[in-house]
């Protein structure tokens, strides 16, 4: 069976978000340009990462975590942490709706519940990255990602981040 083609270079093509190029294979590299892409002035929010550019990153870098011999366990729990305010999310969401709240109340409320426990992700991230040196550019890259997270929206994103960096990191066969 062939080996199939993988892309050996990030490239970053945007005309409002600063513009990378080609990066090495290491991880600190592949993680140092995602991190300075997310924590960069012009991306105010993580709901502003392009799609595009989201499914590249993650292209290269779940296949990087798997070369560092970083477990799928390690990214799921991660996820099933995500997945479990994602659905406290929607449970809120279906009582919120039903309040005599205006719109704009409403969108607020349904996120200020789980706001906090979004950002108690990243110790969980941190205490991981101590116990395995695997963990700390998935720790780095999902922490700067939390800090750009303000709404429903920039969550959702999160969710399409982790997602896809799971995705990527099993097609390498990631165990």
């Amino acid at each position: 069976m062939t080996e199939p083609i993988r892309p050996k270079s990030l490239v970053k093509l945007d005309k409002e978000l600063p513009v990378y190029k080609a990066v090495s294979k290491k991880s600190e590299d592949i993680s140092q340009e995602i991190l300075k892409y997310l924590t960069s002035d012009d991306l105010k929010c993580l709901k502003d990462y392009p799609i595009q550019n989201l499914v590249k990153d993650a292209e290269a870098f779940g296949p990087e975590l798997k070369r560092q011999k970083l477990e799928t366990n390690q990214i799921r729990k991660f996820l099933d942490a995500i997945n479990r305010l994602k659905a406290k999310l929607a449970q809120d969401d279906q009582e919120i709706e039903q309040s005599q709240m205006k719109e704009e109340e409403k969108e607020k409320a349904k996120f200020a519940k789980v706001k906090d426990e979004i950002l108690l992700l990243k110790p969980k991230l941190a205490y991981a990255a101590a116990r395995q040196d695997a963990v700390k550019s998935l720790s780095k890259v999902m922490s700067a990602a939390i800090d750009k997270v303000h709404t429903k929206e920039d969550f959702d994103r999160l969710v399409q981040l982790i997602e896809s960096i799971i995705a990527y990191h099993k097609a390498e066969d990631g165990k």
